[in-house]
Order: structure tokens, then sequence, then C-alpha cells
């Protein structure tokens, strides 16, 4: 049995229970649906773990903590513009990227119909047996 300080009290605990003490965790279980509330009441609006953890007025640890048992997302793709936004760059950047290598002429590596074969030493050498 290995003790652990908990990550939001510094209590001490039973590391084989996670990050957190039971007393924690429990704070945390009835804690999460307010802040489930408090997301949904205000779908229009981007969160993060600062803003939620300043409007309820809560530790940002306990906010934190719901983010890292799974409670709460990050980065919910269709939830912020912003998100969409960054991957529509990040799809034009490939594409320009694409287009910059096939546009090299190293990025070409067409090789012509009538290109031989890639031959060993061996078969350079003392050439290759007809059957």
């Amino acid at each position: 049995m290995s003790l652990k300080p908990c990550k939001i009290c510094g209590r001490l605990y039973d590391s084989a229970r996670g990050k957190y003490c039971p007393q924690c965790l429990q704070d945390i279980d009835d804690f999460y649906p307010k802040v489930r509330e408090y997301i949904r009441d205000s779908r229009d609006v981007s969160f993060s773990v600062d803003s939620i953890s300043e409007e309820m007025g809560v530790d940002i640890l306990r906010v934190q903590a719901l983010v890292d048992l799974g409670y709460l997302d990050r980065d919910v793709p269709g939830i912020s513009g912003q998100i969409d936004e960054e991957k529509r760059k990040r799809e034009e950047l490939a594409r320009k990227l694409q287009g910059a290598l096939d546009s090299s002429p190293t990025g070409k590596r067409d090789k012509p119909e009538d290109a031989k074969k890639h031959r060993t030493y061996g078969q350079e050498r003392y050439g290759t047996r007809d059957k």
C-alpha cells in the first residue's frame, strides 16, 4: 500500500484509487452537476478551466480534476467556432504543403516505363542465368 498526497487537498491517501483522495472525489461528484448545468445554460460561450473556476467561484484544481477524470471534454469539435477555424487552417496548410511538394523536382519520382529493374551486385558482375 503506497500513500500519496491528494492533488487537490494534499491529504495522504491510498494511491491505488487514483490521483485524488476519496473526500475530494466525493466533492467532485457533487460539484459536477452544477458545472454541467452552468455549461448547458451558456451554450454560446467558449469555456476554459480558468473561466469556469472564476465564474463559479471554485478552486481551479477542482475544475481541472473534472477534465482529468473525463467528466468534461477539452476542445470538443463543433462547440466552438475557434476549433473549426483551426481545423480549416490546418487543412489549408496541408494542401499548400502538398502542392509545394508536388511542384518541386525532388517531389516527383516518376520512373520512365522503360527504366531497368534494380540489379544486385552479383547480377551486374556475373550476369543472370536464363532458364
